[in-house]
């Protein structure tokens, strides 16, 4: 008895999987990006990307990087809507405005420290 599993025909997409035509005569029939919820989850994986919108977002940004995961890491375009998630996690999560700050972190660590970081006693 063999224990391969039976060998299943990959299934290939079009683009008319993915594009539709524009329902706007001013788009002159130009096909549109169809809306993910319309397309089976078998399409969009077809497509190779993340499934996670950490994921993705984390692979745009070393995408706009040259494709190197450290330069996405020392990105200097803070202004980009996508920069807090370039790591490929949400920084916000868990954030509240009276979060301990890092110098309060490194007096945490130092309790023998009774002044401030670069303070004289």
């Amino acid at each position: 008895m063999s224990s391969e599993k039976p060998r299943t025909t990959p299934t290939f997409f079009q683009p008319d999987d993915y594009l539709v035509p524009s329902p706007i005569r001013e788009d002159g029939g130009h096909k549109i990006g169809r809306l993910p919820s319309e397309i089976s989850g078998e399409a969009l994986r077809a497509l190779g990307g993340p499934e996670s919108p950490g994921r993705a977002i984390r692979a745009k940004c070393i995408d706009c990087s040259g494709g190197n995961a450290a330069e996405a890491r020392k990105c200097v375009v803070f202004r980009c809507p996508l920069w807090p998630f370039r790591m490929g996690k949400n920084p916000f999560w868990g954030k509240s405005d009276d979060a301990p700050t890092h110098a309060d972190l490194v007096d945490a660590e130092d309790p023998t420290r009774s002044t401030a970081p670069g303070e004289i006693s």
